[in-house]
């Protein structure tokens, strides 16, 4: 029995995926440690449509609670056009990075992005800039899109609860084979 639910297992993770409806187009976020400004954390979620929800949190002194600001806001055609562009380009797709780590980092500078592509997710994580640095042509227009979106004159959403940008489930579908039908089986009416 197990045998035949790991043969199962096995076989439905085999199979090619395809998406089956985009729920968002990216979740990014940044968190950085300046030794006099404390510790910034901003993440940003774009929907297919262009509305978007940004989170800025700042933390000035160790111990104290950061407090979180929500934004909610429809970026204007350009900027998504911008961003569509740059998703879509074969260089920042092909990047691949390891799972993160962990322990002691030196210069944290975390940048994090979730894009849903045809097949599969893709999970961007650097750590530092250090790490990003083999990919800094592919990521800069991506970084820069992130920065213009930070500036943007947004009213905070008051009454807006942080869930840190937390992106919608996104559904694949498993492009099983069909089965042959067998010509000289029982009829099956």
């Amino acid at each position: 029995m197990r045998t035949l639910i790991l043969v199962l297992l096995a076989t439905a993770i085999a199979l090619p995926q395809t998406l089956v409806q985009r729920t968002f187009l990216v979740r990014a976020e940044t968190t950085t440690i300046d030794p006099y400004s404390g510790m910034t954390h901003i993440c940003v979620l774009v929907y297919p449509d262009g509305k978007y929800r940004l989170e800025r949190s700042s933390q000035t002194e160790a111990g104290r609670s950061a407090e979180v600001l929500v934004y909610l806001d429809q970026l204007p055609d350009a900027s998504l056009k911008q961003l569509d562009s740059v998703l879509d380009d074969p260089a920042f797709g092909n990047i691949h990075t390891p799972e993160p780590h962990g322990g002691m980092i030196q210069d944290l500078d975390v940048l994090m992005l979730s894009v849903p592509r045809v097949n599969a997710i893709q999970n961007l994580s650097f750590e530092t800039a250090a790490q990003r640095k083999p990919f800094e042509k592919a990521l800069k227009p991506f970084i820069n899109w992130m920065k213009d979106v930070e500036k943007r004159k947004v009213r905070v959403a008051k009454g807006e609860s942080s869930d840190n940008c937390r992106a919608p489930m996104v559904m694949y579908r498993s492009q099983a084979p069909l089965p042959s039908r067998d010509q000289n089986g029982p009829d099956q009416r």
